[in-house]
């Protein structure tokens, strides 16, 4: 790994635990509230309240910029810049510590563009990721066969994306 590679990834690792340090202020914050108040004192209840209601807003697109992860549209993109833009989306994603699931029924092109037009783009809470914190995105055919979608059976060598799946990063352990 270059100099410049390992600079950067020491920058967002700063800035992940800085996120991580802010959160726990947050969290103990509503703990010492509650027990003045004379409330409940539990640390993963108050944990919980934060990350699903007090959590600021952003989208998983915000959060791979901050990894330094550009996103362009699909449109702006030749098949060659597709696939390796589609990559790194897919181990920025992995970085936040959000996996995806069943995707080789979406060629590389309607992958992306699902990721970069919807999924990427709704809202989430801001947390920082954590050791065994995980999200799974699960892009499996849907009933109301979407376009880009086949209707083929899985592990179909017909998929458009046959064998992706077996290459999608997955959680250590």
């Amino acid at each position: 790994m270059n100099r410049m590679k390992r600079a950067m990834e020491r920058s967002i690792e700063r800035e992940m635990e800085r996120r991580r340090r802010a959160r726990r202020r947050e969290i103990d914050r509503l703990v010492d509230e509650a027990r003045r108040a004379g409330g409940v004192v539990d640390r993963l209840y108050w944990t919980m309240v934060y990350d699903f209601e007090m959590a600021p807003l952003t989208t998983n697109l915000q959060q791979l910029k901050n990894l330094g992860i550009d996103v362009p549209a699909a449109d702006d993109l030749d098949d060659s810049e597709l696939g390796e833009r589609l990559w790194a989306v897919i181990h920025g994603l992995a970085r936040l510590q959000i996996y995806l699931l069943d995707t080789e029924h979406l060629d590389d092109r309607a992958l992306y563009e699902r990721l970069e037009q919807r999924v990427l783009r709704e809202k989430v809470r801001e947390v920082p990721p954590e050791p065994g914190i995980r999200e799974y995105v699960d892009l499996g055919p849907r009933s109301d066969s979407e376009s880009g979608e086949c209707e083929f059976e899985p592990d179909d060598p017909r998929l458009p994306g046959y064998g992706r799946d077996d290459r999608l990063p997955r959680p250590p352990g």
